[in-house]
């Protein structure tokens, strides 16, 4: 791809972007930008701009690599190990920015009364009465799904595969029960039922008509009985499948709405719920009803842009800085060496939670403190390398001929000490992923109605009695940091100086 043509492809995307986001779209992959907050995508969009219109107006010849950069991908191809775990991140990276087309409450396509509607689009929302409801609310589209099928009059919903949002999102589980005999079980399983369940009318499904108490699938217990109205008209008790007591409040009217009954027996599954695909919760429920696998996605969508930003923010001060204190040294270095090692005891934990304590934390709030502790590594690195380099030969010869210090630092030292930072970004992406989810699992991290893996981890460590919450948050996360440490290994190894220096 050459030059030009990437710039064309950074201002097309950077213009879409910010197009799709001033009308209010929430399309996928061009919302990227913004998924950190507004300010961090826009200042992300016209960089963008300025570097693909850079790339247009002073157009260079093809992108060269250098014979010893060539052997050093194909050194990283060779490392099977690593490379797989590469094209991995790669495609849960390309899952994650599919966003709402895989992963959201928001029906993708909707055909109601001849009309087709695209609500996953939408920056606002689509009022329940557009689609028949009685609400001004948003509409409940997988209340919508289930109706258009019971009506069958050629209206349909199309849904994400997993059709919940990441986050403030615990819709009630309504689970339908068989009946075989006098007995009641689930339909998963097929166990008899230990619990609550209860019927509804026939003509109003919305409608409660009797709920009754069942041990080993037979009644036994309290139950109740409601008219269309929502008005307790009996009451009684069953005892190993008989009546033993009855109580009618209205006047022998109860009897008459036998019925009015409907044939299908239901309950209300309370959260967690385990995991199950016929209510689509695949990784079950956590204990507030919010789906276990939206959660995991979300959260990885915020790690995802966490690494973004901080990766960025930590490789911009450490070249600057680093730089800066290698090249010139002397008084420089050593005012800066001593604010870092002031700095670098500072603790860490007491300054998160004094800002979470003041303010809300954002995602991009969360970075810019975590960064501002993590910057020293990378700095130090970058000026052991500057300082090496600045003795070389090259350096001396760019002086004589009179190049400028910023020309010489940024065209020909830094060019040369470019590969630590390659080799360094794989352990600062698994670093601020496991300080984010470390904050979250404290209490100091994101707000609580955010996704995130450290709370989700927090969750299922103070529940192991619903063990699919901790071992999908541990699964998830280790996956990822195993993944990332595979490539890290084998870019540090792909670039290792030794593997392409011959002394003699």
């Amino acid at each position: 791809m050459s030059p030009r043509t990437t710039g064309y492809l950074s201002v097309g995307f950077a213009v879409l972007s910010a197009l799709f986001q001033g009308l209010g779209f929430q399309v996928p992959v061009f919302k990227i930008p913004f998924l950190g907050g507004p300010w961090p995508g826009w200042i992300l969009l016209a960089l963008l701009t300025v570097m693909g219109l850079r790339l247009i107006l002073r157009p260079q010849r093809e992108w060269q690599f250098s014979p010893l950069t060539l052997k050093q991908i194909r050194r990283f191809r060779s490392i099977r190990r690593g490379y797989i775990s590469f094209l991995i991140l790669l495609g849960l990276a390309g899952l994650a920015s599919l966003d709402n087309l895989v992963v959201g409450k928001r029906a993708l396509i909707v055909r109601y009364a001849g009309e087709f509607y695209f609500p996953f689009l939408r920056g606002d929302f689509l009022p329940g009465k557009t689609f028949g409801f009685e609400t001004e609310a948003e509409t409940d589209y997988r209340e919508l799904q289930t109706r258009s099928r019971r009506e069958n009059k050629g209206d349909w919903v199309i849904l994400p595969l997993v059709p919940f949002a990441t986050k403030l999102d615990a819709p009630p589980i309504i689970e339908e029960l068989e009946m075989h005999g006098d007995k009641l079980s689930l339909k998963e399983g097929g166990l008899p039922l230990n619990g609550t369940a209860y019927t509804v009318f026939a003509n109003n499904p919305d409608q409660k008509r009797q709920e009754f108490q069942f041990r080993r699938g037979l009644k036994h217990g309290d139950f109740r009985g409601w008219n269309e109205k929502g008005e307790q008209v009996e009451k009684g008790r069953y005892e190993n499948g008989q009546r033993v007591a009855y109580t009618d409040f209205s006047d022998g009217q109860a009897a008459a709405l036998e019925s009015q009954a409907g044939s299908v027996w239901q309950r209300l599954v309370y959260p967690p719920s385990y995991p199950s695909a016929a209510h689509r919760h695949y990784l079950g429920t956590n204990t507030t009803g919010q789906d276990v696998l939206a959660m995991l996605f979300g959260g990885w969508q915020q790690a995802l842009v966490a690494a973004v930003l901080y990766v960025s923010a930590v490789f911009v001060i450490g070249i600057f800085v680093g730089g800066a204190l290698g090249y010139f040294g002397g008084w420089v270095d050593i005012t800066v060496q001593r604010f870092m090692e002031i700095w670098s005891v500072l603790p860490f934990l007491f300054v998160v939670a004094i800002i979470s304590s003041l303010i809300t934390p954002s995602l991009t709030v969360l970075v810019a403190v975590i960064a501002a502790f993590g910057w020293m590594g990378t700095t130090s690195y970058l000026r052991t390398a500057v300082f090496r380099e600045k003795a070389r030969d090259y350096v001396a010869a760019a002086r004589l001929l009179g190049a400028s210090t910023p020309r010489i630092i940024f065209r020909q030292v830094l060019p040369n000490v470019i590969a630590i930072l390659v080799t360094l970004a794989p352990f600062e992406v698994a670093g601020v992923i496991t300080s984010l989810a470390a904050l979250d699992f404290l209490g100091f991290g994101l707000p609580p109605d955010e996704p995130s893996w450290g709370r989700l981890l927090h969750e299922g460590v103070d529940n192991f009695s619903y063990p699919w919450i901790v071992s999908s948050a541990f699964f998830a996360m280790a996956s990822v940091l195993v993944l990332v440490t595979f490539v890290g290994e084998a870019v540090r190894e792909a670039f290792d100086p030794k593997k392409f220096t011959i002394y003699k």
